[in-house]
């Protein structure tokens, strides 16, 4: 029987290859229990991307680690099981993420990515804590306070949040997240009452009156009329003259002063600015 070159080319690349890829394994099994003989060298702790107050620190990081392996200096690479490391950080309600290696020189490298609160809630039921921007609810620390906007009369009392609270949620995380990207604003707002009648409030730290702000609809809008009202006609009227300013309408101001029930309409000073008519 009589086989072609080809065939037999074909065959010593096929064989080639099969005992490069065997060459291959043995040598990644050789490096791997050569790593598994060293021991660690050290430990390196970094807490990412945090924008505000730490409420995990690397104490409280080195203290878990340290709960699962009391000896993490001198111990065997072998014996770290650092999956389960990481889902022992990440069951710590201010851990988000958590990643652990080794490096080259046998230093074990933990990052972490902290829960950031977005915003402090005040129920109706008298409750308190943090949320974030996925919506988990975070607890109050001993060790700091976040500067975040404040919310007040808030139904999220239960355990488990509905559709509705969702919804009521969103709009938090929005009109938050506006107040917290401007310095003046997180400065002005003292807190941000959900009334009776379910809409959002602005009780200032600056002027004896109450802002309806109405929903998160057109922020930016309502919020510029605000602040040319504040400069137009508070500035120079006194902050105390008027007891609501309401600045849910498009393209107005609707005020009411303390000593009436006259309600004065502002227009001329905000007609460049634009707004959804509720």
């Amino acid at each position: 029987m009589r086989v072609s070159r080809k065939k037999i080319t074909g065959f010593i690349a096929a064989t080639l290859w099969i005992g490069a890829a065997i060459a291959l394994i043995i040598f990644l099994i050789a490096a791997m229990r050569k790593r598994d003989d060293k021991t660690c060298k050290g430990l390196d702790i970094e807490i990412m991307d945090v924008k505000n107050n730490l409420f995990a620190d690397k104490n409280d990081i080195r203290g878990m680690l340290t709960h699962m392996m009391p000896e993490i200096k001198g111990t065997a690479l072998a014996a770290f099981d650092l999956r389960q490391m990481e889902k022992t950080l990440e069951g710590n309600i201010w851990v988000k993420d958590a990643e652990l290696f080794f490096d080259n020189n046998e230093i074990l490298r933990v990052r972490v990515w902290e829960r950031e609160p977005l915003a402090r809630i005040f129920t109706q039921g008298g409750k308190s804590y943090y949320i974030d921007k996925d919506f988990v609810r975070l607890p109050l620390s001993t060790k700091f306070s976040a500067r975040v906007p404040v919310f007040t009369g808030c139904q999220l009392d239960k355990t488990k949040w509905n559709s509705a609270d969702s919804t009521l949620l969103q709009q938090v995380k929005a009109i938050s997240a506006f107040i917290a990207a401007d310095e003046f604003w997180m400065a002005q707002v003292a807190q941000v009452n959900y009334n009776e009648k379910k809409q959002f409030e602005l009780i200032p730290t600056i002027g004896n009156h109450v802002i309806v702000l109405g929903d998160s609809g057109s922020l930016e809008a309502r919020f510029k009329k605000l602040y040319v009202f504040y400069k137009e006609v508070l500035v120079k009227a006194g902050w105390n003259l008027y007891s609501t300013i309401d600045i849910r309408y498009k393209g107005q101001i609707v005020a009411t002063r303390k000593d009436s029930t006259v309600k004065n309409i502002f227009y001329k000073q905000i007609q460049n600015t634009s707004d959804t008519t509720q």
